[in-house]
């Protein structure tokens, strides 16, 4: 279990790239990964998240070409791609697997900007890949970054993440809401990112890791959201919303409904979608009570609203999984663990815990023991801080 990023990654890239593109003019930029502390779900319904972008992410080194081909490779990838501009088109291609997410970018980017040149990009990350912290938007929004730098284009955050964000929804297809992208674009060190989604704002709240740290917990059980229920899951809330809209109760979004506009109507929506109402309804009110807790330093408070918020996915939205459930039960059974959930999409990756801090390593070692004896598989963890957003080392 380690608590630092990898040192060397950003020389390692470098290095890569000019052992197979030469020269020395390459430069390198750094996106983080998120860790969602709560709001699990609810970006795509128009609710509040409270993510924090983390110390660890995604590098990559880059220089323009004089032609239209773009090469991409990676450090954690065998899969290296080489295309043109025009072969890049306007949807994901299946053979092209990890690189779909920075053509993606090149993509938007040149829609947006009207700028549209080659490149040579080799990344590298410290995130584990299909986890559930977010390497996927921390690859989009690094190499958005990046190529803003490069073309002088001079976007501001909030439109990186924008293009990064349309990069996954229109490019790759996974119909995601805001928070990944906003998260990495919008980091700041020791803060989390309370983001309204629905307006797109946000605001910093201050993190204290004197009081807690956060443990993440890796089930070691991949997923391709794509291929999991996520869009399914998309779609159960907008049929939700859309509705209790035909029942007379307008809002603008799923996550704006109270608890007593849904129960007054819930016979208008069949089991199914009055669970994820439910979940998503009541997940906004678990993010305003640990907001509220967090910023008066209530760890226990905090810690609650994170483990209710476990209950509420893997019993109403049913994205969690066998593993989730073992590494979030046992780290809730451990002395100095104030709560633990989920982290990201759901369906394997990873769950965090709450823990006081100087026992994260006894925690480690009482829910490895019981989660190896359960599925004959050792967790990954490590202990991540609120990190910087993206920029050029």
């Amino acid at each position: 279990m380690s608590g630092s990023p990898a040192v060397p990654l950003a020389e390692r890239v470098r290095g890569e790239f000019a052992k197979r593109h030469g020269g020395d003019s390459a430069r390198v930029f750094f996106a983080p990964g998120r860790v969602n502390l709560i709001g699990a779900h609810l970006d795509y319904s128009g609710g509040d998240v409270l993510p924090l972008a983390v110390d660890r992410g995604i590098y990559v080194a880059a220089r323009l070409r004089s032609d239209d081909r773009v090469r991409l490779c990676s450090l954690d990838q065998t899969l290296a791609v080489e295309v043109t501009l025009p072969e890049i088109g306007s949807h994901q291609q299946p053979g092209r697997g990890w690189a779909n997410y920075p053509l993606g970018v090149l993509h938007v980017l040149a829609e947006h900007t009207g700028e549209s040149v080659g490149a040579d990009l080799v990344f590298g990350g410290d995130l584990p890949m299909a986890s559930g912290l977010s390497s996927s938007a921390a690859l989009e929004v690094a190499t958005a970054t990046a190529l803003d730098a490069l073309l002088g284009t001079r976007l501001d955050p909030l439109t990186l993440a924008q293009i990064a964000h349309r990069a996954e929804n229109d490019y790759v297809g996974l119909q995601c809401g805001i928070m990944d992208q906003f998260a990495s674009a919008m980091g700041r060190a020791d803060h989390a990112l309370l983001l309204h989604c629905h307006t797109q704002t946000f605001e910093h709240v201050p993190l204290d890791h004197r009081a807690f740290e956060v443990l993440v917990m890796d089930s070691r059980k991949p997923r391709r959201l794509a291929a999991t229920g996520f869009n399914q899951r998309v779609r159960e809330c907008q049929q939700a919303h859309a509705a209790l809209r035909a029942a007379g109760i307008d809002r603008p979004c799923l996550a704006a409904y109270e608890p007593a506009e849904l129960e007054r109507v819930e016979s208008v929506l069949d089991e199914v979608l009055l669970r994820r109402a439910r979940h998503v309804v009541s997940e906004m009110q678990r993010v305003d009570s640990a907001v509220k807790a967090l910023r008066r330093g209530d760890v226990a408070a905090f810690g609650a609203c994170l483990t209710a918020s476990h209950a509420s996915t893997a019993r109403n939205y049913d994205v969690s999984c066998d593993e989730l459930d073992e590494l979030t039960g046992a780290a809730c059974a451990c002395p100095g663990v104030f709560g633990a959930r989920l982290t990201g999409a759901g369906f394997g990756g990873c769950a965090i815990a709450l823990v006081v801090p100087g026992r994260t390593e006894d925690v480690a070692e009482a829910v490895a023991a019981r989660y190896e004896s359960r599925f004959a598989v050792t967790p990954g963890f490590e202990v991540l801080r609120a990190g910087s957003g993206p920029r050029e080392l």
